[in-house]
């Protein structure tokens, strides 16, 4: 299941399917010896994308709660495949009248692979005490929705820094419970 943006998960109930018995397991990572590496080791590489991400969830949580105006906040921090699909979720959220309060969270950022250019890796996003409004101020937020999102992100590589390419739920078993 492709996740739009993390402002869908308060808007929308998210259904988790799949099943697996195996916890996501780190891959190796390689770099060409002829290459001079991005990041020198793995953990470096691995804080950069997480620093990426603590900044991309605090941007994109702005944007909530500003009823998804201005989400062109976002270039730069996204693919431009990703960066379509949030502004025509955020124009969705901006034309119902939507708000959201309070901020996404995250841990357990862990690598899942690395090879000097692409980055994916696991986190667990808590979007527990985010609230989603109307503009009555009628907390929207679907009851069902799941507060702690076991995630797989990708990210390239684009001037020295990481940029979104992928934030999907992972549908195997729950690391994050």
């Amino acid at each position: 299941m492709h996740l739009k943006p993390l402002i869908a998960i308060p808007l929308i109930a998210i259904a988790l399917a799949g099943c697996s018995t195996q916890q996501p397991e780190p891959q190796a990572s390689s770099t060409s010896a002829e290459e001079k590496p991005l990041f020198a080791s793995d953990e470096e590489a691995l804080a950069a994308a997480q620093a990426a991400y603590a900044h991309y969830l605090e941007v994109s949580d702005q944007i909530a709660r500003d009823g998804g105006a201005n989400a062109e906040r976002l270039k730069g921090l996204l693919s431009d495949e990703l960066m379509s699909s949030q502004l025509n979720t955020y124009s969705s959220v901006s034309k119902a009248g939507l708000k959201a309060i309070g901020a996404s969270v995250f841990d357990r950022f862990q690598l899942q692979s690395w090879n000097g250019e692409k980055l994916s890796n696991y986190v667990c996003l808590n979007v527990e005490n985010i609230k989603v409004f109307d503009g009555l101020q009628v907390d929207r937020t679907p009851s069902d929705r799941p507060d702690l999102l076991p995630m797989s992100l990708s990210w390239s590589t684009n001037g020295g820094k990481f940029v979104l390419e992928s934030s999907d739920v992972w549908t195997g078993e729950n690391f994050c419970l």
